[in-house]
């Protein structure tokens, strides 16, 4: 489960024990395999900018007008993406 905290501008990734490390994304399972489930702000952050397009691609501005968006924001962009990847199968769901 993520968190995201839009006052503090921090994220939270909390795995629990019943997930296997080799079903997690690249980053998230390196951690679980070591011990780490509480994932703070440094690398749940990482993780959430592997996710979303970079603030240097080239055509950046286009895929922010398509989004709606009027500046670069990471969590507006995952949320717009769903935190889908290329690389896995996992997403993001927003809850209340």
């Amino acid at each position: 489960m993520s968190f995201y905290d839009e006052d503090q501008d921090a994220y939270h990734v909390s795995i629990p024990a019943s997930v296997n490390p080799d079903d997690l994304p690249a980053i998230l399972g390196i951690l679980a395999r070591k011990g780490i489930r509480e994932i703070e702000d440094k690398w749940a952050r990482r993780f959430v900018k592997e996710r979303i397009v970079p603030p240097d691609r080239q055509n950046i501005g286009m895929i922010l007008r398509e989004a709606g968006m009027g500046c670069y924001s990471e969590f507006l962009l995952l949320v717009y993406t769903g935190g889908r990847c290329a690389m896995d199968e996992f997403y993001v769901v927003g809850i209340e």
